[in-house]
């Protein structure tokens, strides 16, 4: 009997310290994909310390196997509890791992629904959704809010001429550009076409158009694709229009008209060039 019992503990401890083991390594996985340190080192003492319960394990076991002849009921109770515990480290690892990349596959689901495809910039569903959200905030704390629409200089030329892969490209690189010029805070999405918005919060009229300058001057000196039979290269400009919320300009509706206006003007006007609502 007192044999049996033994087999029993030490079952249950080599079952318990085995599932530790396993639970190291969903553990180690999640150190590896978090980007939070606290998180990080809240991980790593979980494995110290679960490293620590393995050794108490194989301490006891060994214990166990010296000592068979003193085997009890609380031995063997006690072989349970750390086979339970065991057996809760792994199910613990492998349901944070789990969720963790459940919540992670959800955030891209999340992302590539705001997402155009071809740009990576924000779609126009999220633009309609944020431009509302900060029309609204900068009524209400009295901030200045500013709107600039970008649209690409006979971009159909450049599709009937080279293609719309290089039309692609043209977009894409007319996208890095932007991103790398304006703020973290400002918006950028694709309006639909060729036409780019961007949503500048807390700036007014005039720091806008300074940003629609420099996006212009920079566009215009940059080499926007590539054809790749050929390697030539196609330069591109842009025209933007400028507009902002004031005493007249008071809503959402009235700012993208306003905008799409001053945009019209700057191509009526000679293409290449930023155009400043009056209003």
């Amino acid at each position: 009997m007192n044999n049996v019992m033994i087999c029993l503990e030490l079952t249950l401890l080599a079952v318990g310290a085995f599932f530790l083991i396993r639970s190291l390594r969903p553990i180690n996985q999640l150190i590896l994909d978090l980007t939070d340190q606290k998180l990080i080192r809240q991980w790593k003492t979980l494995s110290v310390l679960i490293l620590s319960f393995l050794i108490g394990y194989l301490v006891l076991g060994y214990d166990l196997w010296v000592h068979k002849d003193t085997s009890s009921f609380i031995s063997v109770m006690i072989a349970l509890v750390l086979f339970l515990g065991g057996t809760f480290a792994f199910l613990v690892g492998q349901l944070a791992l789990y969720t963790a990349n459940d919540m992670k596959h959800l955030a891209l689901l999340q992302q590539e629904s705001i997402t155009d495809g071809l740009t990576r910039l924000k779609n126009r569903r999220y633009f309609d959704q944020r431009l509302s959200e900060e029309v609204a905030l900068s009524k209400r704390y009295k901030l200045p809010l500013s709107l600039i629409l970008v649209d690409v200089d006979y971009f159909k030329k450049i599709n009937d001429v080279y293609g719309h892969t290089v039309g692609d490209e043209v977009l894409k690189n007319l996208s890095n550009i932007i991103m790398e010029t304006v703020r973290d805070s400002d918006v950028v999405a694709r309006y639909g076409g060729e036409e780019i918005v961007i949503i500048t919060p807390n700036t007014d009229k005039k720091e806008a158009s300074l940003l629609a300058e420099r996006l212009r001057e920079k566009v215009e000196k940059t080499v926007m694709a590539t054809v790749e039979t050929t390697q030539e290269v196609v330069q591109a400009t842009i025209s933007l229009g400028v507009c902002a919320l004031s005493h007249v300009i008071l809503d959402k509706e009235a700012l993208l008209e306003e905008t799409d206006q001053a945009l019209y003007l700057a191509k009526k006007y000679g293409r290449n060039r930023v155009s400043i609502s009056s209003w």
